[in-house]
């Protein structure tokens, strides 16, 4: 969906990093969910986050994707993610862990919440400028004396 957003408002304008970095996101899960490089689940989900970092790392330096907040945001959050894939891989697979315990909540909720925050950096296009309108928006609407209630 944020590819899709992201898309459809790059159409007329000239910046379309945000579009890149939303490609290289679907390529990357979309990928990871039907080809794998290696057996085990979870291994190719940290291949594919370190893959995806590559690629955004090379699309910066090529000059696709501008150096901004959204992207040290992805890359930030796959780094985490794919740290907290190994983890849980370490607990099953290698110490063979099979009663839950806080670690699988802890991981479950974390995942999910870095994922939707590199998804909302893609759509609100976290970036100074954004960042500057959208507190400058929000410091007239106080000032003007309207509630936000």
């Amino acid at each position: 969906m944020a590819f899709l957003y992201c898309l459809v408002k790059s159409i007329n304008t000239p910046h379309k990093s945000s579009l890149y970095l939303a490609a290289i996101m679907l390529c990357s899960y979309v990928l990871s969910d039907y080809l794998y490089i290696v057996k085990h689940v979870y291994l190719n989900w940290i291949f594919y986050d370190f893959l995806t970092i590559a690629f955004i790392i090379l699309a910066i330096k090529k000059a696709f994707v501008t150096p901004s907040l959204p992207a040290y945001l992805i890359i930030i959050g796959l780094t985490i993610n794919s740290l907290l894939v190994s983890l849980i891989y370490y607990d099953l697979y290698i110490l063979g862990t099979i009663k839950e315990w806080w670690f699988w909540s802890f991981y479950s909720i974390s995942i999910n919440m870095i994922d939707l925050l590199m998804v909302a950096s893609l759509v609100l296009n976290l970036d100074p400028v954004n960042i500057n309108r959208y507190t400058q928006t929000i410091t007239l609407k106080d000032k003007s004396g309207i509630s936000n209630e």
